[in-house]
């Protein structure tokens, strides 16, 4: 298997050497297709957490590269070949096999920190929260990456500029963040199985994770928690399910099809204010997009035109996206060129050394 890696780059907890202690089981799946150079890095940020009681189950999406081979080499992985169905039916699929009290899904080409688990455990198990999710190092280049929290910003008013390394939501702040965003992929989150009302949507192209989530917060009074602390990498390499699409299609897959889908399976538990939220998102997100299509010289008949049903859009709704566009552009251009303000740009952060093979080790590469 792999070199052993660094635990110690963060301050890792310490649990006292107690016989009637009991650590409850964490399945972990890892749905993967066709991802033979990212893989065994995946699977060896699981072997190599800190967290003693680790059940990790990989399920193949009917690849057709050396995916099974280098999986297969891992006696503590359980192998699992499916016909190809995508990464929803993929993670029910490994659900299925799933023994633990602790749910967990780590895509196949992101990589976690090793106390990944024992953070989040130990949290879920404090404040006996229903989920619990972490910051990452989204990777920009070969050798760093920005802070996605940081940078994302829709999780700030949460913070209310506290320091704890984790900071509780409650079911009324959770249905809010949830309604607007979804702040929480799969390799960042970990479940208590027993929230779990169902799996994910193996229906949505891109949307899993946010259809279980809603799921689970519009169906009791949910609690979770979540850190700043950047406890996992997420690699991009041009294939990635969301961040490896271009533009357009993503737009059409995540604000046209998915959030169909999404309306017509909740619309039923939310609020008027809610349905506002994601009206205008995706209101938002169409605009967006006709605009982008006129900017590529598309004709302007056409640039309107979205290869999904186009959401129904009132006047007010349209009226403020375009103000709050506007306005976003005014901003922008008085920075530019009246105060002479730099452009914006992410502070970059070295990839740290506790990755797998020195396939994304910072230190390897200087």
């Amino acid at each position: 298997m792999g070199k052993q890696v660094n635990i110690n780059f963060y301050h890792r907890i310490v649990y006292p050497m107690n016989d009637s202690i009991t650590f409850p089981l964490v399945s972990v799946i890892i749905p993967t297709y066709n991802r033979a150079a990212s893989i065994s890095d995946a699977i060896e940020s699981v072997l190599y957490q800190t967290y003693p009681n680790v059940q990790l189950i990989v399920v193949d999406d009917g690849s057709t590269d050396l995916t099974e081979e280098l999986v297969r080499k891992y006696k503590e992985a359980e192998y699992i070949l499916q016909t190809h169905g995508g990464q929803g039916k993929a993670r029910n699929n490994g659900l299925a096999y799933a023994q633990g009290s602790y749910i967990a899904s780590l895509d196949s080409d992101d990589i976690w920190h090793p106390c990944f688990l024992e953070k989040c455990i130990a949290q879920l198990e404090k404040q006996q929260l229903d989920f619990v999710f972490a910051n990452w190092l989204h990777v920009k280049d070969e050798r760093r990456g920005y802070d996605f929290f940081l940078h994302a910003r829709f999780l700030h008013p949460y913070a209310h500029g506290k320091n704890d390394a984790w900071i509780n939501l409650d079911n009324e702040q959770l249905r809010s963040l949830y309604t607007d965003v979804c702040p929480s992929p799969s390799s960042s989150l970990v479940l208590r199985r027993s929230s779990m009302k169902n799996g994910w949507n193996d229906q949505v192209n891109i949307a899993d994770d946010w259809c279980l989530l809603l799921d689970i917060i519009l169906s009791k009074a949910c609690k979770a928690s979540f850190t700043f602390e950047r406890l996992w990498i997420k690699q991009r390499d041009g294939k990635n399910i969301c961040d490896g699409r271009d533009y357009f299609e993503l737009m059409e897959l995540l604000y046209g099809k998915d959030l169909e889908t999404v309306l017509a399976l909740f619309s039923h538990k939310l609020t008027e204010e809610e349905l506002g939220t994601i009206r205008y998102n995706r209101a938002k997100a169409f605009i967006c997009y006709a605009i982008r299509q006129f900017k590529r010289r598309i004709v302007a008949s056409k640039s309107i035109r979205m290869p999904f049903k186009r959401p129904p859009i009132s006047s007010s709704v349209f009226l403020l996206v375009i103000i709050e566009l506007t306005k976003m552009r005014i901003r922008k251009v008085w920075s530019k060129y009246v105060r002479k303000k730099a452009p914006y740009t992410m502070d970059l952060i070295p990839i740290p050394d506790f990755t797998i093979n020195g396939k994304l080790n910072a230190s390897s590469r200087t």
